[in-house]
């Protein structure tokens, strides 16, 4: 069995890729490649057996694939904190685990100042009692989006609870076990950082000691991860490394033996994996050097291609979910491709900096296909950054940051003067990552990649390493490349070779946004962008530290997944911040060749600004009214409205009528009833099979003239679950229902998508009404 545990781990993974995701391009394939290792060692019995023992423990075990129970009906929990509490402003969030060891989330407003204050307080491992309301957690509501639902369920948690109020007499501080004290030191260690550290240094230090990125900058964030050096900003095998290298040299210079000080290790090593988030990077990496460390003590030899898939086995037996965690599958797979290709390849090569070439393109190329999967797009800076910022990290960023947190507990003053210098340095190293991330062409934006082209892509990249390896001659290596290149080109092309088009009324909660993409990719439209509103002035400790951003987190990320790089026209209906303020996010990210924007004077503030924003980004402008038109692949796109003249902004809105996939479609903005009236005595007779309702349903909009008029068949409704204005009005309610209109509404069905090929379509929606 020694060197051959890995062709478990692929028994145990094909295993639960089978049990959860049933038959797809992956597990065939994985299933496949299983076959031909056993077959290649049909002769070793105890690893056919060894196979079958844990390929039918994770495909029947029904601990690991819990369903999730019926909603509690009661309305009090009791249990321990066994999360560090995350606030945001007056939000608070943090896992309890009952006295029957079920875990639920629980998420809190505070409604006064000394309320949060109280809240504060709270502490890992606390045993509190709360009365209050079960929740279902939020589903994704839009097409390739985030599922938290389903994330939380990877852990075991199926329900969040909502306390109706929060006292510190609810909440008491219990013994503490070793694994609760040392989450304990961490959350104080993290708050101690918060508080007296500056801003510009904070989430940096934090995020390399404690492995927390919550305080970290969401620009400097996105910068790195843009550039893919995101893997720099979380504890792994580098921090692990460089934290047990220096304990090591430490120890021996004060005077400790190595045996002790390998004993040492053996124990400090698993702490700081606790204190430094546990998460399975972290698992993965602080596991490795204890085994290491132990066949060092007892001088056994151990394989560490064993050793890290002992490592991996371990954890899908504590959970198998964490296989479906990016940080799970970077992680192991990275390292596996080091340990198997990346040692032949790396002796290949006497020179110092060719070592380091071959290993860094070896960790890019085999995590290139899993970081498109989930981010949609890849840096071409991500090479020459990584041979800049590693060492940087390696020698500087991370040394430092440990330094000056450690003196800071005990020579401040020497913290205070190297935190100078460390800003200094911070400051300047991410406006230069914002600078190139901004540079043109900085990143390919490729969309996410079916199940079928993962496993191309992969295939492909196995066949360079095996010519890497195997042959001498730069014409292997470029046949190689070659071939993993075709995948590529046939990745970005992707989009052009498809028969169908769509349209999406994407989620963006209180707003709206609309995506359409005609066969073949001959044009992209959005009409509006959506945009979180706030209304009331908040006080200084109701301000939330992250605020949500639709542009950034609905809109972009939505475009990217389809691969889009470029949106022919950005139809911007009106002016209202609901529909246009998602739209500065697109500047940097998704070029915009045309902005369409109603005929009229530009009066608000925003509007001028952000159409000043994309005139010098290099977006043409075009301001259109009544009478305006485009055709495109043979569909024409017609401008009903707006005359010019409006006084009423939402009856300035843009309203476009045209035919697509068989169906007649009105898209009216926030079109009321004044500007429906004119719109209808207008055109006698537009024809509609599907209306965009207007103003979200309001009660001012989509009135019984407009109705008869147009006779509709299907109504999409844009409009936030459990908005405060009480959209859809229950009179726009009833006359859709007395025209016996089939409706889809966001706050219900999630994203709503017309898929079409030629004349004919159907509907989609990401869910079903929410119980």
């Amino acid at each position: 069995m020694v060197g051959k545990i890995y062709i478990i781990v692929v028994a145990a993974i094909c295993s639960i890729l089978l049990r959860i995701q049933g038959f797809h391009s992956i597990s065939i394939s994985l299933s496949l490649a299983l076959i031909y290792l056993l077959y290649q060692h049909r002769t070793n019995g105890k690893l056919q057996i060894s196979f079958l023992v844990i390929f039918l423990f994770f495909y029947f075990n029904p601990y690991y694939f819990p369903t999730a129970p019926p909603l509690p009906l009661e309305n009090s929990i009791r249990g321990k904190i066994t999360s560090i509490p995350i606030f945001n402003g007056p939000n608070i969030k943090f896992e309890l685990t009952s006295q029957n060891n079920e875990t639920f989330q629980i998420n809190y407003y505070a409604k006064t100042e000394q309320e949060l204050n109280d809240v504060k307080s709270l502490k890992y491992g606390f045993k509190c009692s709360f009365t209050g309301t079960f929740k279902d957690p939020p589903q994704a509501r839009n097409f390739y989006s985030f599922d938290y639902r389903s994330y939380l369920a990877t852990r075991k948690i199926f329900f969040q609870f909502v306390p109706n109020y929060f006292s510190t007499t609810q909440c008491i501080e219990t013994n503490q076990s070793t694994y609760h004290l040392l989450q304990r030191y961490r959350q104080m260690g993290i708050n101690y950082i918060k508080e007296h550290f500056p801003d510009a240094s904070k989430g940096m230090i934090i995020s390399l000691i404690f492995g927390d990125r919550g305080e970290l900058d969401a620009d400097v964030q996105q910068s790195y991860q843009s550039l893919g050096i995101i893997h720099l900003l979380a504890v792994s095998g580098l921090h692990i490394g460089l934290v047990n290298t220096s304990l090591y040299f430490i120890l021996i210079r004060i005077g400790m033996t190595k045996e002790r000080t390998t004993e040492l290790l053996i124990v400090l090593v698993p702490m700081y994996s606790i204190i430094s988030g546990a998460e399975p990077s972290v698992i993965r990496a602080s596991s490795m050097v204890i085994i290491v460390l132990i066949s060092i003590r007892t001088r056994l030899k151990v394989s560490l291609l064993d050793n890290i898939s002992v490592v991996c086995l371990g954890l899908l037996l504590v959970n198998p979910a964490y296989l479906f965690q990016i940080g799970f599958q970077l992680s192991f797979l990275v390292t596996y491709a080091l340990l198997i290709s990346g040692s032949t390849i790396f002796q290949r090569y006497s020179s110092r900096f060719w070592q380091l070439v071959s290993v860094t393109v070896v960790a890019q190329l085999i995590s290139f296909p899993l970081v498109i999967y989930h981010f949609y797009e890849i840096s071409l800076w991500s090479l020459p950054l990584n041979f800049v910022y590693i060492p940087f990290f390696t020698f500087f960023v991370m040394p430092l940051a440990f330094i000056i947190f450690f003196s800071h507990l005990f020579i401040p003053q020497i913290s205070e003067l190297l935190l100078v210098l460390y800003e200094f340095v911070l400051i300047y190293s991410h406006k230069g990552l914002e600078f190139i991330n901004n540079l043109p062409f900085s990143s390919i934006v490729l969309g996410k990649p079916p199940p079928y082209l993962l496993v191309l892509y992969y295939v492909a990249i196995g066949f360079l390493f095996y010519l890497w390896e195997s042959s001498t001659t730069k014409l292997a290596f470029i046949k190689g490349g070659m071939a993993f290149l075709t995948i590529v080109t046939w990745h970005w092309f992707l989009p052009y070779l498809k028969d169908t088009g769509e349209v999406t009324m994407i989620d963006v909660g209180q707003g709206d946004s609309i995506y359409l993409e005609l066969p073949h990719r001959k044009a992209v439209y959005v009409i509006d962008t959506g945009g979180h509103v706030t209304f009331a002035q908040e006080a200084d400790w109701q301000r939330k530290e992250k605020e949500f951003a639709v542009g950034e987190e609905i809109l972009v990320p939505y475009l990217k997944a389809k691969g889009v790089r470029k949106i022919d026209k950005l139809i911007l209906t009106h002016g209202h911040y609901d529909h246009i303020g998602g739209a500065e996010a697109l500047l940097g990210n998704i070029n915009v060749e045309t902005l369409l924007y109603g005929a009229g004077p530009v009066e608000g503030e925003l509007e001028q600004s952000l159409l000043q924003n994309f005139t010098e980004n290099g977006t043409k402008i075009q301001f259109v009214k009544r009478g305006d038109k485009w055709k495109k692949n043979n569909i024409e796109f017609h401008v009903v409205a707006p005359v010019g003249g409006e006084m009423n902004l939402n009856d300035r809105s843009i309203v476009i009528y045209t035919k697509i996939g068989g169906l007649n479609w009105l898209f009216t903005g926030d079109l009321e009833a004044n500007g429906e009236s004119s719109l209808v005595n207008y055109y006698h007779s537009l024809n509609v099979d599907v209306l965009k309702v207007g103003h979200h349903g309001s009660n001012t909009s989509t009135t019984e003239q407009l109705l008869a008029a147009t006779n509709p068949k299907i109504a999409l409704i844009s409009v936030g679950k459990g908005n405060r204005f009480g959209h859809p009005h229950p009179d726009t309610n009833s006359r859709l229902k007395d025209h016996n209109l089939k409706v889809f509404r966001t706050d219900q069905h999630g994203a709503i998508r017309y898929v079409f090929n030629g004349n004919e379509g159907t509907f989609q929606t990401v869910l079903n009404e929410e119980r």
